[in-house]
């Protein structure tokens, strides 16, 4: 069996319709109806998958689990609490704990494939993932990274220092060349992967992997997928939210960077319907397992910032969209409530591909829950800075290392996670914390 694993960043899950088709959940804004045909026809063909948490945040965290199988939280380079950042890595400059390269001693996913045969490319503009000795091109027989005007993309009167103005920047330096839409980073990632596919529709076993930045950050999308969410608009093209506090912002504006990041998400859906649409021409899709996922979602007002800060850990981060689609169609249309990790995607992928075991994989095959309508986990812990956070059923129990302090939420009620419930609820605030101990205090192979 082939298979295509497909990773788009921080894809928040109530901005997919088949996830939430009446709307997005943004307390600061009216709901947007987030326009995502080709997600919706993946789900409807394979398997949805509501509770995934990616065991480690962010980006690089996360994608280690996914290329490895093996858990990253707790960070086996740190392991003392309370927080502590990590030290600086050679080129790269963000400090938070378990960003760091694949170990030398860690096998991939695509190492382990190769080994049995797979032919494995991997097209990638996640530029984290390119700086030097960060190892995630290993075992890939090819991988392709697919690379002034400032004063337009601000209100008047920002003023950026060298750490707010950074992304921006560097963003639109990479972008200056830019001559249509199909220029677009989620246009050139997608076209290559097709590409990829068409030189290689005859291999008989093969692995893709594609890497998407795109609906991360800054959110820029043609004028076709902006019109729909925000077509009068005639303001400063406000594509780096970052930089502003929502109290800094008017409604207007604070709705126009919605309605960007909503264009994104629609941009990135198109392409991953070309995708698709590329695979049944290419006959393919009787004998090509597909999986898409999310790393993480974004914080779009909420807690009066933009990004992704670890503080604001709660469903608008950490609820992602998680779709399988397998080339019998098995299990096609369901539904899967139980709460899974990003190594278990992993570890099932392996399972269904019919290859053998990888060594040092955490991640577990959570196929026969689905066919058997069965539990898989009931609960699941996840580091990203300075929190940890325990999920279960609409709990989700906090804890802050930096200041010693945790929390209990009742998400059902409080979904924006204003009330700690703890003393009222003290007999699930233990339970939680005993959970969250079983996975910090575990021991660990280094």
């Amino acid at each position: 069996m082939n298979c295509i694993w497909i990773t788009v960043d921080s894809f928040r899950q109530d901005h997919v319709n088949c996830y939430r088709p009446e709307g997005t959940t943004d307390p600061t804004g009216d709901s947007m109806t987030v326009h995502t045909p080709n997600l919706d026809r993946l789900a409807a063909e394979g398997v949805l998958c509501e509770r995934l948490r990616n065991e480690a945040l962010p980006t690089v965290p996360a994608r280690r689990g996914i290329f490895t199988g093996r858990r990253v939280f707790p960070f086996a380079e740190r392991r003392v609490f309370p927080f502590a950042e990590e030290p600086p890595q050679k080129g790269m400059y963000i400090t938070l704990p378990g960003w760091r390269p694949i170990r030398q001693d860690d096998v991939t996913v695509a190492e382990h494939l190769s080994e049995q045969g797979y032919t494995c490319g991997l097209v990638c503009d996640v530029y984290h993932l390119m700086k030097p000795s960060q190892n995630f091109h290993r075992g890939f027989q090819s991988f392709q990274w697919p690379a002034g005007y400032v004063d337009e993309y601000l209100k008047e009167g920002t003023e950026l220092n060298e750490n707010r103005g950074r992304v921006l920047n560097q963003y639109l330096q990479n972008q200056q060349y830019r001559a249509g839409d199909g220029d677009f980073q989620a246009a050139k990632t997608f076209r290559r992967a097709i590409e990829w596919l068409e030189r290689n529709k005859d291999t008989e076993d093969f692995y893709l992997h594609v890497e998407s930045f795109d609906p991360h950050e800054p959110w820029e999308a043609p004028q076709e997928f902006l019109d729909l969410y925000d077509p009068d608009w005639d303001g400063p093209k406000l594509i780096y939210g970052n930089i502003y506090r929502r109290n800094e912002l008017t409604d207007a504006e604070h709705h126009h960077v919605r309605a960007r990041y909503a264009a994104e998400c629609s941009l990135v859906d198109h392409w991953v319907g070309e995708l698709l649409d590329a695979v049944e021409r290419l006959g393919m899709a009787d004998n090509t397992l597909i999986i898409l996922m999310s790393d993480h979602g974004k914080i779009i007002g909420e807690w009066n910032c933009y990004g992704m800060p670890p503080s604001c850990t709660g469903l608008e981060l950490n609820a992602v969209p998680c779709i399988l689609r397998h080339p019998s169609a098995e299990n096609a249309g369901t539904r899967f409530g139980s709460w899974l990790y990003n190594t278990d995607l992993t570890g099932t992928m392996l399972e269904l591909m019919g290859v053998d075991p990888k060594p040092r994989t955490d991640g577990e095959n959570f196929w026969p829950a689905v066919s058997g309508n069965a539990e898989f986990r009931d609960h699941a812990v996840v580091g990203h800075g300075e929190f940890i956070s325990c999920w279960q059923d609409d709990w989700l129990y906090l804890v802050n290392t930096k200041e010693n302090t945790a929390a209990l939420y009742d998400l059902a009620d409080d979904p924006f996670r204003q009330t700690d419930v703890g003393d009222r609820y003290a007999d699930t605030r233990n339970a939680m914390k005993t959970m969250v101990e079983a996975v910090t205090e575990a021991p660990r192979e280094a």
